[in-house]
């Protein structure tokens, strides 16, 4: 068997030369592992059947860059990958044909990675109203004083929001990244998410020079959505993104839970229509809601018989 430093090498090379989540990279490490995997991605004379994927680097040595760039950022972060006993495994939800997979995680703080079965994404609108924020510290404060983990992004709105009213009750927030840990995004909230470096953690399952993209923005909506027991919508207008969030997390079985605003407000039309449309959806108002249900929805996934086909993924609250 491989060691496991060996292991985290390869894999974190393979983060950095490719995007996660492509099926050539994904099916090679099914097939051969992830040490076998890189050798054969990156041969400077790679055979027929393993045509070598673009990489970032020049080819030829972009195995021995990749390795350089892995070992100077292990001096300020810390690499998780599905071989460690820390591996959130909602992220098996990941798996698959369409998913993502990261292969591994690149982490910056002092807390621990999210169990799931303790932890709650709270999300919603970037053009937050007063009453979405105001919701938000509210239920992040009572989540937080449960000892629930709040995972949110550093965006404008209600993901902000939720970090800071995690840090001002002493909690420890997790902020899942859209970018590499050197590029955090917004700019303008990178002295908030460094105060969630010092009290809590950063993951992206981006390498540390990723740039922040669309589409890593959209992955980092299922990364949200997958790695806690249920998602919390606070406020978001019906053609917003972060709606996303509830709908992944309802596709991987976790508890999708809505804030009802004004009927008046925009940026509450997307919790409404949610609500009218989707039996799933619960309405919640308190951090006692939220957690009702979220134990609620886990006893009833437990008690589904297989048959049902539902997401078997992290549903007895481990990590």
């Amino acid at each position: 068997m491989r060691d496991v430093e060996d292991i985290r090498t390869a894999r974190a090379a393979l983060s950095w030369l490719f995007e996660p989540g492509d099926p050539q990279m994904r099916a090679l490490i099914t097939r051969y592992g992830p040490v076998e995997a890189l050798a054969r991605l990156t041969d400077t004379e790679p055979d027929e059947e393993h045509l070598r994927l673009e990489v970032r680097h020049l080819p030829g040595r972009a195995r021995d860059l990749a390795a350089q760039a892995v070992h100077e950022a292990q001096a300020w972060c810390r690499i998780v990958i599905p071989e460690d006993v820390d591996w959130p495994t909602g992220l098996h939800a990941l798996t698959g044909a369409d998913g993502l997979d990261p292969v591994c995680l690149w982490a910056r703080g002092t807390a621990d990675l999210p169990v799931q079965g303790t932890s709650v994404t709270v999300t919603g609108a970037r053009a937050a109203t007063a009453y979405g924020t105001a919701v938000t510290a509210d239920l992040v404060t009572g989540l937080t004083d449960r000892d629930r983990t709040i995972v949110s992004t550093g965006d404008f709105g209600v993901g902000s929001a939720a970090l800071r009213a995690t840090i001002a009750a002493y909690g420890s927030p997790v902020a899942v990244l859209s970018s590499g840990l050197q590029h955090p995004y917004p700019r303008q909230h990178a002295p908030l998410l460094q105060q969630v470096a010092d009290v809590g953690l950063l993951v992206s399952v981006w390498p540390p020079d990723a740039r922040p993209t669309r589409h890593r923005a959209r992955a980092g909506r299922t990364v949200l959505a997958a790695l806690t027991a249920g998602t919390v919508l606070v406020e978001d207008h019906l053609r917003g993104s972060m709606q996303d969030v509830l709908r992944h997390a309802l596709s991987y079985g976790r508890a999708g839970l809505v804030v009802p605003g004004p009927v008046v407000s925009m940026m509450s039309a997307a919790c409404h229509a949610l609500l009218r449309d989707d039996p799933r959806v619960r309405a919640v108002a308190t951090a006692d809601d939220i957690i009702r249900d979220i134990e609620t929805h886990r006893g009833a996934d437990l008690d589904r018989p297989a048959c049902d086909g539902g997401d078997t993924a992290g549903r007895d609250g481990e990590r």
